[in-house]
């Protein structure tokens, strides 16, 4: 086994206690799109989503004086929210067409990065 499928095992060990801990994860529901469809009664097209309840690693943006950079070293600005997904708990086909709730208030994904098929980082923006 090479040096990545040691530090996988690794990491896939570490995972699900860290998804387990109330401390650290939010329960979220993944609205995963699946088509639109123009209704011509109400004139607009309808979105029609699949609801998934899954736990994530919620990161805000933390006010710094580091011109918006965390001390992480990641460029962050007012109001980006992130959360970090096991891989494995999301969907297959997930989109930026998709919606995250939190606490009843929808984002829309902006940014989807899969890492090694072990977590999937998501950026997302709020609705006004």
């Amino acid at each position: 086994m090479g040096m990545f499928g040691q530090i996988r095992n690794s990491v896939n060990s570490i995972l699900p206690r860290l998804y387990n801990d109330e401390d650290l994860v939010v329960e979220v529901t993944w609205r995963k799109f699946i088509n639109s469809v123009f209704n011509d009664v109400l004139g607009f097209n309808e979105d029609t989503y699949v609801d998934y309840t899954v736990n994530a690693i919620k990161l805000e943006k933390e006010n710094t004086s580091s011109g918006g950079v965390r001390s992480s070293g990641v460029a962050m600005s007012v109001g980006d929210i992130v959360y970090l997904f096991r891989y494995v708990d999301l969907p297959s086909g997930i989109s930026t067409r998709d919606v995250i709730v939190e606490d009843s208030n929808p984002y829309s994904v902006t940014k989807i990065y899969p890492v090694y098929e072990l977590v999937t980082k998501v950026e997302v923006r709020g609705y006004a």
